[in-house]
Protein backbone atom coordinates (compact mmCIF):
# COMPACT_ATOMS: atom_id res chain seq x y z
CA UNK A 1 0.00 0.00 0.00
CA UNK A 2 1.73 3.36 -0.68
CA UNK A 3 1.37 6.15 1.96
CA UNK A 4 2.71 9.43 1.56
CA UNK A 5 0.81 10.67 5.22
CA UNK A 6 2.70 10.77 8.66
CA UNK A 7 3.57 7.79 10.18
CA UNK A 8 6.08 6.58 12.91
CA UNK A 9 8.64 5.19 11.93
CA UNK A 10 10.63 2.53 14.72
CA UNK A 11 14.42 3.28 15.01
CA UNK A 12 17.21 0.80 14.57
CA UNK A 13 18.34 -0.55 17.74
CA UNK A 14 21.02 0.82 19.59
CA UNK A 15 23.74 -1.05 22.00
CA UNK A 16 26.12 0.40 24.31
CA UNK A 17 28.07 -2.25 26.41
CA UNK A 18 25.21 -4.33 28.32
CA UNK A 19 22.22 -2.15 27.12
CA UNK A 20 20.20 -1.87 24.75
CA UNK A 21 18.18 1.08 24.33
CA UNK A 22 15.04 1.07 22.05
CA UNK A 23 14.91 4.43 20.23
CA UNK A 24 11.24 6.19 18.62
CA UNK A 25 11.62 8.24 16.11
CA UNK A 26 9.27 10.18 14.03
CA UNK A 27 8.89 10.85 10.23
CA UNK A 28 7.07 12.51 7.47
CA UNK A 29 6.75 11.50 4.12
CA UNK A 30 6.53 15.32 3.38
CA UNK A 31 9.09 18.31 1.68
CA UNK A 32 11.03 16.77 -0.98
CA UNK A 33 11.17 13.26 0.22
CA UNK A 34 8.11 10.62 -0.35
CA UNK A 35 8.60 7.69 1.83
CA UNK A 36 6.83 4.38 1.62
CA UNK A 37 6.61 2.14 4.55
CA UNK A 38 5.08 -1.43 3.70
CA UNK A 39 4.89 -4.76 5.29
CA UNK A 40 7.80 -6.55 4.82
CA UNK A 41 7.10 -8.44 1.47
CA UNK A 42 9.19 -11.80 1.66
CA UNK A 43 9.86 -13.57 -1.74
CA UNK A 44 9.84 -17.19 -1.62
CA UNK A 45 11.22 -18.48 -4.90
CA UNK A 46 8.65 -18.28 -8.14
CA UNK A 47 6.90 -14.90 -6.25
CA UNK A 48 7.47 -11.18 -7.01
CA UNK A 49 6.73 -7.87 -5.50
CA UNK A 50 6.01 -4.85 -8.28
CA UNK A 51 6.26 -1.49 -6.30
CA UNK A 52 4.94 2.04 -8.40
CA UNK A 53 7.47 4.90 -6.29
CA UNK A 54 4.61 7.60 -7.45
CA UNK A 55 1.30 5.60 -8.17
CA UNK A 56 1.73 6.69 -11.72
CA UNK A 57 2.78 3.25 -13.73
CA UNK A 58 6.43 3.95 -12.56
CA UNK A 59 6.74 0.26 -11.63
CA UNK A 60 9.79 -1.50 -10.37
CA UNK A 61 9.86 -5.14 -10.05
CA UNK A 62 11.69 -7.32 -7.87
CA UNK A 63 11.53 -11.20 -9.14
CA UNK A 64 12.89 -14.30 -7.26
CA UNK A 65 12.59 -16.47 -10.21
CA UNK A 66 12.01 -20.58 -10.39
CA UNK A 67 13.57 -22.66 -12.90
CA UNK A 68 16.47 -20.65 -13.96
CA UNK A 69 19.25 -22.85 -15.26
CA UNK A 70 22.28 -22.78 -13.17
CA UNK A 71 20.65 -21.73 -9.49
CA UNK A 72 18.67 -19.50 -7.93
CA UNK A 73 18.38 -15.40 -8.83
CA UNK A 74 17.26 -12.23 -7.58
CA UNK A 75 16.09 -9.76 -10.78
CA UNK A 76 14.91 -6.33 -10.72
CA UNK A 77 13.17 -4.65 -13.41
CA UNK A 78 12.65 -1.64 -14.07
CA UNK A 79 9.82 0.85 -16.02
CA UNK A 80 10.48 1.90 -19.80
CA UNK A 81 12.01 4.88 -18.16
CA UNK A 82 13.71 3.22 -15.41
CA UNK A 83 17.63 2.57 -14.56
CA UNK A 84 19.68 1.64 -11.77
CA UNK A 85 23.32 2.19 -9.82
CA UNK A 86 25.73 0.24 -11.15
CA UNK A 87 27.35 -1.31 -14.22
CA UNK A 88 26.49 -3.16 -17.68
CA UNK A 89 29.53 -5.53 -18.07
CA UNK A 90 29.38 -7.62 -21.16
CA UNK A 91 26.30 -6.90 -22.42
CA UNK A 92 24.12 -7.45 -18.55
CA UNK A 93 23.51 -5.26 -16.48
CA UNK A 94 23.96 -5.59 -12.33
CA UNK A 95 22.95 -3.12 -10.05
CA UNK A 96 25.22 -1.64 -7.43
CA UNK A 97 24.63 -3.24 -3.68
CA UNK A 98 24.42 0.30 -1.90
CA UNK A 99 24.66 1.17 1.91
CA UNK A 100 22.23 3.94 4.12
CA UNK A 101 23.47 7.48 3.12
CA UNK A 102 25.32 6.71 0.25
CA UNK A 103 24.70 9.15 -2.60
CA UNK A 104 21.73 8.27 -5.29
CA UNK A 105 22.29 11.06 -8.00
CA UNK A 106 23.52 12.03 -11.18
CA UNK A 107 26.99 11.55 -10.23
CA UNK A 108 26.54 8.03 -10.09
CA UNK A 109 27.03 5.42 -13.00
CA UNK A 110 23.51 3.88 -14.31
CA UNK A 111 22.64 0.39 -16.08
CA UNK A 112 20.82 0.29 -19.51
CA UNK A 113 17.38 2.25 -19.10
CA UNK A 114 14.25 0.22 -19.08
CA UNK A 115 16.97 -3.18 -18.43
CA UNK A 116 16.14 -6.01 -16.43
CA UNK A 117 19.23 -5.89 -13.98
CA UNK A 118 20.90 -9.18 -12.30
CA UNK A 119 20.97 -8.54 -8.20
CA UNK A 120 22.70 -12.39 -8.03
CA UNK A 121 22.54 -14.36 -11.24
CA UNK A 122 23.11 -17.84 -10.87
CA UNK A 123 24.32 -17.57 -7.68
CA UNK A 124 26.67 -15.23 -8.08
CA UNK A 125 28.39 -17.16 -10.69
CA UNK A 126 29.41 -13.51 -12.31
CA UNK A 127 31.67 -11.68 -10.72
CA UNK A 128 29.88 -8.74 -10.88
CA UNK A 129 26.88 -9.74 -9.44
CA UNK A 130 27.62 -7.31 -6.03
CA UNK A 131 24.32 -9.45 -3.73
CA UNK A 132 25.90 -12.06 -3.19
CA UNK A 133 25.35 -14.20 -0.30
CA UNK A 134 23.37 -13.22 2.80
CA UNK A 135 22.15 -9.35 1.79
CA UNK A 136 20.90 -7.91 4.92
CA UNK A 137 19.05 -4.05 4.64
CA UNK A 138 20.86 -3.59 1.17
CA UNK A 139 19.80 -0.43 -1.08
CA UNK A 140 18.73 -0.54 -4.37
CA UNK A 141 19.33 2.29 -6.47
CA UNK A 142 17.16 3.75 -9.12
CA UNK A 143 16.75 6.67 -11.20
CA UNK A 144 13.34 6.83 -13.00
CA UNK A 145 11.21 9.40 -15.54
CA UNK A 146 7.67 11.23 -14.26
CA UNK A 147 6.27 13.76 -16.02
CA UNK A 148 9.09 14.27 -18.25
CA UNK A 149 11.67 14.64 -15.80
CA UNK A 150 13.88 12.57 -13.87
CA UNK A 151 13.59 11.46 -10.17
CA UNK A 152 15.85 9.32 -8.03
CA UNK A 153 14.84 7.18 -5.43
CA UNK A 154 15.90 4.10 -3.81
CA UNK A 155 14.56 0.42 -2.38
CA UNK A 156 15.62 -1.86 0.59
CA UNK A 157 15.64 -5.20 0.17
CA UNK A 158 17.55 -8.63 2.34
CA UNK A 159 18.89 -11.20 -0.62
CA UNK A 160 19.87 -14.64 0.49
CA UNK A 161 20.57 -16.07 -2.87
CA UNK A 162 21.54 -19.78 -2.48
CA UNK A 163 20.89 -19.79 1.08
CA UNK A 164 17.11 -19.19 2.13
CA UNK A 165 16.42 -18.21 -1.46
CA UNK A 166 14.12 -15.94 0.24
CA UNK A 167 14.01 -12.19 -0.91
CA UNK A 168 12.39 -9.17 1.21
CA UNK A 169 11.32 -5.80 -0.08
CA UNK A 170 11.33 -3.84 3.31
CA UNK A 171 10.65 0.25 1.92
CA UNK A 172 11.46 2.83 -0.49
CA UNK A 173 11.56 6.28 -1.24
CA UNK A 174 12.35 9.21 -4.06
CA UNK A 175 12.72 12.36 -4.44
CA UNK A 176 9.79 14.65 -5.40
CA UNK A 177 11.70 17.46 -6.51
CA UNK A 178 13.45 16.18 -10.31
CA UNK A 179 16.80 16.58 -10.97
CA UNK A 180 18.10 16.31 -7.15
CA UNK A 181 19.82 13.07 -5.30
CA UNK A 182 18.96 11.60 -1.75
CA UNK A 183 21.15 9.18 0.44
CA UNK A 184 20.41 5.75 0.50
CA UNK A 185 17.66 5.47 3.53
CA UNK A 186 16.32 8.37 3.39
CA UNK A 187 12.72 9.33 4.65
CA UNK A 188 13.18 13.27 5.81
CA UNK A 189 13.63 16.23 3.22
CA UNK A 190 16.01 18.77 4.65
CA UNK A 191 13.27 21.07 5.92
CA UNK A 192 11.67 18.01 7.91
CA UNK A 193 15.51 17.05 9.16
CA UNK A 194 15.95 20.83 10.33
CA UNK A 195 12.52 20.70 12.62
CA UNK A 196 14.09 17.49 14.18
CA UNK A 197 17.38 18.82 15.22
CA UNK A 198 18.77 18.11 18.61
CA UNK A 199 22.27 18.90 19.29
CA UNK A 200 24.36 18.71 22.84
CA UNK A 201 27.59 19.73 24.45
CA UNK A 202 29.28 17.70 27.51
CA UNK A 203 31.31 19.56 29.97
CA UNK A 204 34.00 16.91 31.34
CA UNK A 205 34.91 19.09 34.13
CA UNK A 206 31.55 20.20 35.46
CA UNK A 207 29.71 17.56 34.20
CA UNK A 208 26.83 19.55 32.83
CA UNK A 209 25.34 18.44 29.83
CA UNK A 210 23.81 21.21 27.29
CA UNK A 211 20.80 20.06 25.26
CA UNK A 212 19.63 22.55 22.50
CA UNK A 213 16.64 22.09 20.08
CA UNK A 214 14.72 23.96 16.81
CA UNK A 215 11.52 22.24 18.61
CA UNK A 216 10.14 22.08 22.06
CA UNK A 217 12.14 19.44 24.21
CA UNK A 218 10.18 17.24 26.70
CA UNK A 219 12.07 14.99 28.86
CA UNK A 220 15.95 13.84 29.21
CA UNK A 221 16.68 10.38 30.75
CA UNK A 222 20.37 8.85 31.93
CA UNK A 223 20.74 5.18 31.74
CA UNK A 224 23.57 3.24 33.37
CA UNK A 225 24.80 0.40 31.40
CA UNK A 226 22.79 -2.28 32.83
CA UNK A 227 20.22 -0.45 31.57
CA UNK A 228 18.48 1.43 34.47
CA UNK A 229 17.09 4.86 34.63
CA UNK A 230 19.76 6.50 36.73
CA UNK A 231 18.59 10.74 36.35
CA UNK A 232 15.35 11.88 34.76
CA UNK A 233 14.78 15.83 34.18
CA UNK A 234 11.27 16.87 32.50
CA UNK A 235 11.98 20.06 29.77
CA UNK A 236 9.60 22.45 28.49
CA UNK A 237 12.01 24.32 26.39
CA UNK A 238 14.24 24.38 23.21
CA UNK A 239 17.12 24.64 25.95
CA UNK A 240 18.12 22.84 28.87
CA UNK A 241 21.25 22.24 31.17
CA UNK A 242 21.37 18.80 33.12
CA UNK A 243 23.95 18.65 35.72
CA UNK A 244 25.29 14.85 35.89
CA UNK A 245 27.58 15.76 39.13
CA UNK A 246 25.44 13.23 41.11
CA UNK A 247 26.44 10.15 39.33
CA UNK A 248 29.19 7.93 39.78
CA UNK A 249 31.84 7.53 37.12
CA UNK A 250 31.32 5.24 34.69
CA UNK A 251 29.41 4.89 31.06
CA UNK A 252 25.82 6.14 30.45
CA UNK A 253 23.26 6.67 27.61
CA UNK A 254 21.59 9.82 27.49
CA UNK A 255 17.56 9.95 25.72
CA UNK A 256 16.73 13.26 24.91
CA UNK A 257 12.74 13.20 23.64
CA UNK A 258 11.17 15.97 22.08
CA UNK A 259 8.28 16.92 20.58
CA UNK A 260 8.65 15.16 16.97
CA UNK A 261 12.20 13.84 17.37
CA UNK A 262 14.43 11.63 19.93
CA UNK A 263 18.43 11.52 20.03
CA UNK A 264 20.19 9.11 22.10
CA UNK A 265 23.69 9.91 22.96
CA UNK A 266 26.50 8.59 25.56
CA UNK A 267 28.16 9.88 27.44
CA UNK A 268 31.52 8.65 29.95
CA UNK A 269 31.57 10.60 33.53
CA UNK A 270 34.60 10.55 35.25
Amino acid sequence: MHKTTSKNLSERLLKYGAMSAAVMGVAEASGQIVYTDIADQVLNVGDQYELDFTGSDNAFTINNPDGLAGGNAAIVFPSSGGAFVGITAYGFQYPALMVSGQEIGSAQGYTSTGVRGDLNYYGCAYSNSQWCGNVEDGYLGVSFQFSGNTHYGWVRLDTDVNGTNVITVKDFAYNSTPNESLEAGQTLGLEDFEQRRIEHSFNIQTKVLTIDAVAPLQAATVYNVLGQEAMRTTINDVYSEMNLSSLQAGMYIVKIDGENASKTIKLLIK
